[in-house]
This record gives structure tokens, C-alpha cells and sequence, in this order.
């Protein structure tokens, strides 16, 4: 067996496991409902893509975990970003492919800027929305405390986006990925995931999957600016 065949089927094999612990009645039983208050004990159980730590070019932009996760008869999708313990303000940008094929550049595409600034015992989150050509479309929340407080370890930032904003039926695949920007370049990427949000009834179907060409050693992907 050659080493590139040893790589796949590692990988493949990887990825299967990943699949079978999210979507494991388990795990599935374990999680609460996703409250947006700055406290983080409700994504406990939830569906979580680990990033290695010290990859970033700052402590403030290394992405640490991207959770995702829906709430039955919530048509919200809700997102989850954490880091190293920092005081720093931190930019994310999340992009979905809400078609499913493999581009996040087109119009029916959605980007979602994100602003956390812990500060001394709360946060201040501020969220947008942006088509995938890049056209601005709205204002999602402003000056939310979403997120943990210098006081706590400022780590950790969550927010929620209605399907009806991006575009999305219950249980449409998607993919996304989620990247950091430090002075107006990319500090750091998650891995590219494939997920169905769906609203009621389908949490036991709602895998965050490894698409089967993302391999867990291969970290950076193709990156698309914002």
C-alpha cells in the first residue's frame, strides 16, 4: 500500500469517527438549548471542530474551537468561536456555501462578520451580515454581551443568525469554515465542514461532518478574503 493510499484511508477513517460521535445519541442527549447570554455551559455536548492552538499570527486571532448548533423549533442557526484566554478584540468572518457547491464567492453565498471586545465584566459583540459577492445586507446585533468579559477569560464568543437571513431551508446542506483577520489579513482558518441546520425534530440527523477532502492534518484550506 502506497503512502498517498495510507493517507487517504486514514483520513477517511478519521472522519468517520468524528461523524459518529456527533451525531451519537449521546452526545446529542447532553446538549442544552443555545441561550445567547455570554455564559457557555449550553454548548456543552454540542457539535465542536477543534483548531490547533499557536498556528495564529496573535493569541488574540488563534481559533481554539468552531461549535455549531440549533435549538428544536428555533429557526435560528448558532455559532460558537473559541480562543486562548486574551483581553484583545477579535474579527471573525464565517462563510457559508448555502448552495453546496463548493464556492462561497456568489451572491446567494453569506459571509458573517463578527466584533468581540471583552471589556471589564461584560462584552461588546457586534454582528453583520454580507452576501458572498461581498455586498453589505445588515446590521444582525450591536453591542451584545454574547461574549466572556476580561473578568472571565475572554475566550469564548457566540451569536445566532436566523435561516431566513441566510437564505436557508431546515435541513439544506451547507458548508462554512471560519477565518480570523489581524490588521486586515488572515491570522487563522478553521477546516472547511458540511452541516444541515435544521429547525425541529432533526437534532439525531444534525452532523457537522469533515467534508471527505479535509483530513485533519492538513489545516489551512483555500482561503477566500472577505
Amino acid at each position: 500500500m502506497n503512502r498517498q493510499t495510507k493517507t487517504k484511508g486514514l483520513s477517511l477513517a478519521i472522519i468517520f469517527l468524528i461523524w459518529v460521535s456527533l451525531v451519537s445519541p449521546a452526545s446529542v442527549k447532553a446538549a442544552a438549548n443555545i441561550v445567547l447570554d455570554g455564559a457557555f455551559g449550553d454548548w456543552v455536548g454540542q457539535i465542536c471542530i477543534p483548531d490547533p492552538a499557536g498556528d495564529a499570527a496573535s493569541v488574540e486571532s488563534d481559533l481554539l474551537n468552531f461549535c455549531f448548533a440549533n435549538n428544536p423549533d428555533d429557526p435560528t442557526a448558532y455559532f460558537m468561536i473559541e480562543r486562548p484566554s486574551s483581553k484583545g478584540w477579535m474579527e471573525i468572518w464565517l462563510y457559508l456555501d448555502t448552495n453546496n457547491n463548493g464556492l462561497y464567492q456568489e451572491s446567494a453565498d453569506r459571509r458573517v462578520r463578527v466584533s468581540y471586545k471583552p471589556q471589564g465584566n461584560h462584552s461588546s459583540v457586534d454582528v453583520s451580515l454580507y452576501s458572498g459577492s461581498g455586498s453589505f445586507l445588515g446590521n444582525i446585533a450591536t453591542g451584545m454581551d454574547w461574549g466572556e468579559s476580561m473578568h472571565d477569560t475572554g475566550g469564548r464568543v457566540e451569536w445566532g443568525v436566523s435561516l431566513d437571513s441566510l437564505g436557508l431551508q431546515a435541513g439544506q446542506p451547507i458548508r462554512m469554515y471560519a477565518q480570523t483577520m489581524l490588521g486586515g489579513t488572515i491570522s487563522d482558518s478553521t477546516v472547511e465542514v458540511q452541516w444541515s441546520p435544521a429547525n425541529a425534530l432533526g437534532i439525531p440527523i444534525l452532523g457537522g461532518i469533515l467534508l471527505a477532502g479535509s483530513a485533519w492534518f492538513v489545516h489551512q484550506r483555500r482561503r477566500v478574503r472577505a
